[in-house]
């Protein structure tokens, strides 16, 4: 927008201040002349008049020429103030004639610098602007749209007639829609934009329409794309050889020994027993490794139903609440007093909601506060319960929040980095979100936004 629309009105093009200021001097002028010329008539009368007698007809001629005197400084100031209003008005007409050039200078150079294609099309079917971006993405010259007929410059089947023909016949318009467009017989991708083309009387006047040019822009992003699932494969590779090396040497040496001890003939059952019950255990370790990379890699089928938000949580605080208390921290559950249903998977629903607060707890080496709230949030169109699990622990560093949900990050030293990673993937399952806020030395906020089911429910308000 170059300048708001102004209000119209009667005289909105003349200084009616200035010339009313104008006016008020010339007849300030005119007048003092006025009254100079009666007081010289009076005195001219009275030393006429001294001891004589006057003509009969002197009066009447002297009122007459007085007449003729006004009439005259009338006209001289109607003559004075439709002169000096006329050289005004040419003025204001001239400078707002200058200003709606430059204005029009302005658009025109707006139009034709930047670099999205833009052309306009009236109400009945002509291009009536086309800027060099525009002519460029469409490989066209200027004089082959502007003023044509937009059936005539595209062909029937062409993409952007069957846009503007939706546009101008249905008002039905497109908003970055991406098609493909045939250039010399090389194929591009257009990104097109309509809108409808409004009047100074704010009625349709036609359609804008805007072109880019985004082939270079997707052939790009497809590359980034490539190059993202080839870094997560790596990293998805490395954590997993990460995590499965430490059992798998474990095995290795036990069976190592184990061997050794047959050979020697000097096993006995204890030691025997040793070394199979580590064998077990990191065996057991390694299939659980393998349970939760696939959980993350390829979840299982989700059966979504209504769940019960208050028995959930309840559930949840009555699992926890004994570890809570052997690590010294104080756990505290808080909900608003109607709480909506869940739309989901129970089971994965509290499988996230435990991974979350296990690493809270693990937060708290000390000790400390756990506060785990539920409240419901109406929007326009849906309902949603937010769960929100908040510590007192040692917080987390600002370039560590952004890799919290990557597969195989981890802080801690025992961590397998897979708990977020796995809530996350059923949060976004769920269509919900999960985001983490956290201070270094206060403690860290997880926010769970979940759909809803609206049915009412009881108030559930717990502290423990």
């Amino acid at each position: 927008m170059f300048r708001p629309s102004p209000k119209t009105s009667l005289f909105q093009d003349l200084p009616i201040r200035l010339i009313s200021t104008v006016l008020l001097i010339l007849a300030l002028v005119v007048s003092v002349l006025l009254l100079f010329s009666l007081e010289h008539e009076k005195v001219v009368v009275q030393g006429l008049s001294e001891g004589k007698d006057l003509p009969s007809g002197f009066l009447s001629g002297l009122w007459q020429s007085r007449y003729d005197m006004l009439v005259m400084t009338l006209l001289l100031f109607l003559l004075g103030s439709i002169g000096i209003a006329a050289v005004i008005t040419f003025q204001h007409y001239s400078s707002t004639r200058r200003t709606l050039e430059e204005v029009k200078g302005l658009a025109r150079n707006i139009l034709e610098s930047i670099p999205t294609g833009v052309i306009t099309v009236n109400s009945s079917g002509h291009v009536t602007a086309v800027n060099p971006a525009a002519t460029v993405t469409l490989k066209r010259s200027t004089d082959t749209l502007l003023g044509q007929s937009y059936e005539d410059v595209f062909i029937e089947r062409d993409m952007i007639r069957l846009v503007l023909d939706g546009a101008l016949q249905n008002h039905r318009h497109v908003d970055h829609h991406d098609m493909p467009y045939d250039t010399n017989g090389q194929p591009r991708t257009i990104r097109v934009t309509t809108a409808d083309l409004t009047g100074d009387d704010g009625r349709s006047a036609g359609v804008i329409v805007l072109l880019k040019d985004v082939t270079e822009l997707l052939n790009l992003e497809r590359r980034v794309r490539v190059a993202d699932k080839l870094a997560g494969l790596h990293t998805l590779s490395a954590g997993v050889a990460h995590e499965l090396r430490n059992p798998l040497s474990a095995i290795d040496l036990n069976l190592h020994l184990f061997e050794e001890e047959l050979r020697a003939g000097t096993q006995t059952l204890s030691t025997m027993d040793k070394y199979l019950h580590v064998l077990n255990a990191e065996t057991r370790r390694l299939s659980a490794i393998l349970d939760n990379f696939m959980k993350f890699a390829r979840p299982g089928s989700l059966r979504f139903h209504p769940i019960d938000t208050e028995q959930l949580l309840s559930h949840i605080m009555s699992l926890l609440q004994y570890e809570a208390q052997d690590r010294r921290i104080q756990l505290i559950a808080k909900a608003t007093d109607t709480l909506p249903a869940l739309r989901g998977d129970e089971t994965e629903i509290s499988q996230v909601l435990v991974n979350v607060i296990v690493n809270a707890f693990q937060a708290m080496p000390e000790g400390g506060v756990c506060h785990v709230l539920a409240k419901a949030i109406k929007t326009d169109e849906n309902e949603w319960v937010e769960l929100t699990v908040q510590d007192s622990g040692v917080g987390i560093k600002k370039e560590e929040l952004a890799r919290l949900f990557e597969p195989f990050y981890t802080t801690k030293t025992a961590g397998s980095g897979l708990g977020l990673a796995i809530a996350y993937r059923i949060v976004q399952d769920h269509g919900g979100t999960i985001q983490v806020s956290s201070t270094p030395g206060v403690g860290t906020t997880v926010i769970i936004l979940l759909p809803a089911v609206p049915v009412t429910q009881g108030a559930w308000v717990r502290d423990r």
